[in-house]
This record gives structure tokens, sequence and C-alpha cells, in this order.
């Protein structure tokens, strides 16, 4: 049966858009009033660099790292430019390498990266917005405007998105432009296929579509793998036609504007990879290569047993989204499974359109990955573009689902239902702040059960609360070390405490006295390297000690 409004979800045009506005603005101000209260991540020193290196590769020739030559860069640009924006305002540029004198690992260095991060997180979060905002349109599109507002309720309830939607400088603004290109992908479809007014109407896809290839560009400036959507968008154009007669001529016609779109991509992924700009086509395949052959040098804690990235069983990506995915959700997805499977035929365009683009969004490079047995760590992180996707999808579902319900009766309890789980899942996040990307769900055991056999705060989030601890406990002049980055120790210890590098200085444990307070993320070895020192201090969580003391 296909999705008809009843009355009970029917208001006047101004309705829906209020409530969505209210649910994107009380999503925003919980987001930004939050923000502070997230640590650092392991990456971000790194990200924060890559600014650094382009910018010398352009003013001074000097070269870009091998292993940052191929990263995205526009979103690490974008936050430099705001912030040195801002210290332009407090009439002052930052720029902490241009003392020569300063080298890898001096202090300074850590504390300007900590200044750009205050910054670089709510910038970051307000980026992740997009991400809710086009799970609206996606839901929108599969549902009617008046189910908007449920979608980035449902996103925003997905524990792991929205804790990287604060620190994740990569995959966050990732996830939010290709759910973005995904729902301006189905409205250009939706465009070209609906009845034209007039013969006489302009015909502005062409444009469109070479704006597109723009925003495909953009994309591609923060992880070159959204290229992919140059062949998701002719796909679904063709499959929301509906292969009618005629078809293939409308591709024939389309193809002067796909090959604009390309053109247009090309210029623009070529202008925001400093990297490319010698040689554009060999930077692009060397890219590819690079992607496709690269390792990574660290082990991950799955199911029980440490497992170097590139050795991790085929059922590691399935195992993390069942495990960290809300169950409500996962009944939602399957839902919104069977609504795309019995009403498909029935769809328009538009459905359609978004619903092909959707898919192969969730699917494709997930399913690359796991079929090339491409490295795969730190759980979904570097997939997390594939959750507004599946929230769109369930969202859909669980709507499909209420409508099938006939009787008043049957939807107070669905509705009761449905509001106790999502309450349930907001209680954990709320309890699991500002780690919510430990969030394990209860049917896998929560976070307790993953505890010793899948990797939790694998980049050192419970870091900054743990060496607070010792800031206000340890007397002046009493010796730190911490199990983790060096750089987030350097931002957080009190300048009173004398901070050792766990491996120049002690070598893991080796060599030297231990120090006064050892302070380790729950990663591999690092919380085991004095055992002989009792745990006096724990960041818990659910009972799970996450940073120790």
């Amino acid at each position: 049966m296909a999705l008809k409004p009843t009355l009970a979800f029917q208001f006047p045009t101004v309705a829906p858009a209020l409530k969505l506005a209210t649910i994107l603005l009380l999503l925003l101000g919980i987001g930004l009033g939050t923000v502070g209260d997230y640590g650092v991540s392991w990456d971000e020193g790194t990200e924060i660099s890559t600014a650094k290196y382009n910018f010398e590769w352009i003013t001074q020739g000097e070269k870009i790292p091998k292993d940052l030559r191929h990263d995205g860069v526009a979103f690490n640009l974008l936050a430099e430019l705001a912030y040195q924006g801002k210290a332009f305002i407090d009439e002052r540029l930052d720029n902490p390498w241009a003392d020569q004198g300063l080298e890898e690992g001096d202090r300074a260095i850590a504390q300007a990266i900590h200044r750009r991060i205050q910054l670089k997180h709510p910038l970051t979060f307000v980026t992740a917005m997009i991400a809710y905002g086009a799970v609206a349109a996606l839901v929108a599109m599969l549902t009617g405007f008046e189910y908007a507002w449920f979608g980035p309720l449902v996103l925003a309830l997905i524990p792991r998105f929205w804790a990287h939607g604060f620190y994740n400088p990569k995959d966050i603004p990732f996830a939010a432009l290709f759910t973005l290109t995904t729902a301006v992908g189905a409205a250009l479809i939706n465009y070209d296929i609906r009845p034209r007014p007039s013969p006489l109407s302009p015909n502005r896809f062409p444009i469109y579509v070479a704006l597109y290839g723009v925003l495909i560009g953009v994309l591609c400036s923060i992880r070159i793998e959204g290229f992919l959507l140059l062949g998701f968008f002719p796909l679904a154009h063709v499959i929301a036609q509906g292969f009618r007669r005629g078809w293939w001529g409308m591709v024939v016609e389309a193809l002067p504007s796909y090959l604009l779109m390309v053109i247009t991509w090309g210029i623009t992924t070529t202008l925001l990879h400093p990297a490319a700009w010698s040689n554009p086509l060999g930077w692009f395949w060397a890219t590819l290569a690079y992607l496709s052959q690269t390792t990574w040098p660290g082990v991950v804690l799955f199911a029980g047993q440490i497992l170097p990235a590139d050795q991790v069983p085929r059922s590691y990506l399935p195992v993390w989204l069942w495990q960290t995915t809300p169950l409500l959700w996962q009944v939602g997805l399957g839902l919104g499974l069977l609504f795309i499977g019995i009403n498909f035929r029935r769809f328009t365009p538009l459905q359609r359109g978004a619903t092909v683009l959707v898919l192969l969004q969730i699917i494709l490079l997930p399913g690359l990955a796991i079929a090339q047995g491409a490295p795969i760590y730190n759980g979904l992180r570097q997939f997390l573009f594939i959750l507004p996707g599946v929230g769109a999808i369930a969202a859909a579902g669980l709507i499909w689902s209420y409508q099938q319900l006939v009787r008043g009766v049957q939807r107070f309890f669905a509705l009761t239902g449905m509001t106790v789980a999502m309450s349930a899942i907001a209680v954990t996040m709320i309890t699991l702040h500002p780690h919510q990307y430990v969030y394990f769900n209860w049917i896998s055991g929560g976070l307790p059960a993953a505890y010793g056999r899948y990797d939790t705060d694998y980049w050192g989030l419970s870091l900054r609360e743990a060496i607070e601890w010792v800031n206000d406990q340890a007397s002046p002049g009493s010796t730190v070390a911490v199990g983790g980055p060096l750089y987030i120790a350097q931002m957080f210890t009190s300048p009173e405490l004398t901070l050792l590098d766990i491996e120049a200085d002690l070598d893991y444990g080796a060599k030297g006295s231990p120090p006064d307070y050892y302070v380790a993320m729950p990663y591999i070895e690092l919380p085991f390297l004095f055992p002989q020192c009792p745990v006096v201090y724990a960041v818990e969580r659910d009972g799970v000690p996450l940073s120790t003391v």
C-alpha cells in the first residue's frame, strides 16, 4: 500500500515548515550549547596541519607530505580562514609556524592547534547541520513535506553521528555534503522529468547539472570518493524515468549535460586540491591508486581479537553497524526497504530518484570496501556518510508503517511505543555525554558487553576529562605522562605540572622512573604500561572505564 497522508497528519502549509524549523533550531541550539564539552580527537592536529602544508605548497613550493597529498583540504582551509578572520578582528594574525625555532612536539604548536579547535568544533557542528537539513529534504521527497521534521530527529538520535558532528573534521563534512548532493540530485532529476508548463519554457537542466558538477567537486574536496556521484546521478536519472518508451532518447539528450557536469566537477576538484594544480589528471589517478593500496599501521579490537586493519573480517562493518545503530532505527530501516519494495513502481520520479541515490549512498561504497578487503578501522568512522541515508529510509519506513494502522487505538500504542523507544535513546545519549560515540545498542549488550571486545574511545576524546582531574589533584611540579597523542596532553595539562613524553622520556615504561600520574586512553596496551601503579580515577560511562589515571 502506497503512503497516503491521513487527516491526523495533515496541516496547513505553514505548520510543517514551522515544525521542521523548530526541530532544526532545537538541534542547533543544543549543539552549540554543548560543543565546549567535547574533547579533542586523535586526528585533529593532523587535519589542521594539512592547511599549513597546502599553504606552504602554494606560497613557498614546499612539498606536501606524501600521506597528505591525496587528502581533501577544503574544510580544513575553510576552518583556518575562519580562524584567521577571527584573529584579524582581534587585531592579530596568528601563524604559530612563522617562528622557525618551533619544532614538532613544541607545546606552543599544541596550544595554537587548541585555539583553532575552539572555533573549528562549532564550525564542524554547523556543517553537520547540513546533513540534518538534507535528511529532512529526503524524507519530504519520500513521504511528503508534512513529515520532513521527523528525518533530522531520527538522525540526531543516532548517537555516533551526533557525537562525531562536533570533532570529526573529515568524515562529518563528507557525510553532510554527500547527503546534500543526494537530495539536490533527486530534485534535479525531478526537474528534468516533470512536464514543462509550456513547450516554450526554457530548459535550464544543463545549467543546473553544470552547477551540480561544482557541488560534486566541493564534495570531492573533502574526500575524493565523492566522484562516484558522477555515475550515481545518470543511473538514478534513468531509473527515475522508469525505463519507459523513449528513455534511451532521454539519455542521449542528456549526454551533453552529463559531460558538462564532468567538466565543472573536474575544474572544481582541481581548484580545491592545490596538490593537483600542476598535473590534475595525474594527481587524480595517483589518488585513486593511493586509496586502493593504502594501509593503516594501527590495529583494531574486534570480537575480542586484536587485528591489523587490513586483516579484519568482511563482517567488521556490518557488525559495527548492527551494534551501534539503535534497534528502533534498524527496524525502521527494514520497514523502509519494505516500503520501497512494495511501492517503487508507483513512486513519482522524485521518489524514485531520491530512493536510488540514497540506496547507492548506503550500499555501494561500503560494499566496494568490503568486497576489496580494504583496511577498515575505528568502527563506522570512515562510513559515517551512510548514516544520514539510513536515517532517511528508517524515518520513511516508520511513517509508512504508521499509515497502515487504520484504528485509532493501534496508532495510539504505536506512537506511545515509539516515543518511549526514542526517549530511551535520548536518555542513553545524555548519560554518555559527551562521549556518545562509544554507544552500543542494548540488543548487543550495550557498552559493558563491548568493553574488552571492541574499540571504545579509540580517538582519545576522554583524555581531556582525565587530564583535568589530574590538574585539580596533583601538586605543582608533579610528573605526568599521557598514553595517547602528545599534543592533546600538551593542550590540557597544567603548566604547573611536568609533562613527560611517553615515548621519548619513558619509552612506554621501559626506561626512567614511573611518572607521578599516568593518564591512558583505552587503546590496546596503553592502559597497562605501568601495572604496578594503582588506578585512582577513571572517566566512566555506564560503569565502563574510558581514560584511566
